[in-house]
């Protein structure tokens, strides 16, 4: 609401509204002007992922020489959300599953190695009241949630400012393309927040310090308020930061498959076991 009002008071990005007749003549929505500002763009954009609730994100990304491949797909609406993720990192696999407000972890066979199992699958619940439990799963959940398109559109709402646009067609289809640019500090309070204790922070703060805190991104949506796609470039702000890696740090987000229905189940229980039981053992 108070975002709504905003627009209201200020006209900040007020637009016309896109309906099926307000068509290009072609068949098509017609695409309305851009916004100028973050706020206006996300809080359209919202309605359009809020209303599908459910989409197909596919990722990759590079890291130096490090590959970064996978896919997530989701049902997004709080304590109900149902989630899947599959990623490939350097030719190692790693999956996530958020189904009934617990986590699951597949574990590779080095991890598995480690943490001393035979099991396929470690267990987290999210409401589990054991502290440790409930600082691994909130940061599994932070990375998972990263497929949401709405995560990805609140950080560029809270972090970011757009800094031009244009309408172009991607893949065939009329979209506005978006360029923004990211603050890494607001990133940092927008993703950490209170987790962070107050020497680690000073330390994060004091290791940026004078470097450049930019992360240019592109962003891409239809017609209908819907991204279709979202790349960011960390490139200049790695080396800035003094990070070892050569090479670029890139990563693009293509979203997909709006609405559909998702389907996640548990894996089998005799192929799971608690991984904050498993970590104890291993003495990590």
């Amino acid at each position: 609401m108070a975002a709504a009002l905003t627009l209201v008071v200020t006209g900040c990005g007020t637009r016309p509204g896109v309906t099926a007749e307000n068509t290009n003549g072609a068949g098509e929505l017609a695409l309305a002007t851009p916004f100028t500002d973050a706020l206006g763009l996300v809080e359209a954009a919202k309605q359009g992922t809020q209303k599908a609730k459910s989409s197909k994100t596919t990722i990759d990304g590079m890291m130096g020489t490090s590959k970064v491949t996978g896919t997530v797909v989701g049902f997004y609406d709080g304590p109900a959300s149902k989630i899947e993720a599959n990623m490939t990192f350097d030719g190692q696999t790693a999956g996530l599953r958020l189904v009934d407000q617990t986590l699951f972890v597949k574990l590779p066979a080095e991890e598995k190695a480690r943490l001393k199992t035979d099991k396929t699958w470690g267990k987290l619940p999210l409401n589990s009241e054991d502290p440790g439990e409930k600082a691994a799963g909130k940061a599994m959940l932070r990375s998972l949630e990263m497929g949401d398109p709405a995560k990805q559109l609140e950080m560029v709402e809270k972090t970011g400012r757009v800094i031009r646009s244009e309408q172009i067609r991607l893949d065939g289809v009329p979209v506005n393309h978006y360029f923004v640019e990211f603050d890494v500090r607001k990133q940092i309070d927008l993703f950490l927040g209170d987790d962070l204790p107050a020497d680690q922070r000073a330390e994060v703060e004091k290791r940026f310090e004078g470097k450049d805190l930019r992360v240019p991104a592109e962003l891409w949506l239809n017609a209908e308020q819907l991204p279709l796609k979202m790349t960011m470039d960390m490139t200049s702000f790695m080396k800035s930061a003094g990070g070892s890696q050569t090479g670029e740090a890139k990563s693009t987000y293509t979203y997909s498959d709006w609405g559909t229905p998702v389907e996640v189940t548990p894996p089998p229980a005799a192929e799971v076991g608690d991984y904050a039981e498993m970590m104890q053992r291993a003495g990590r």
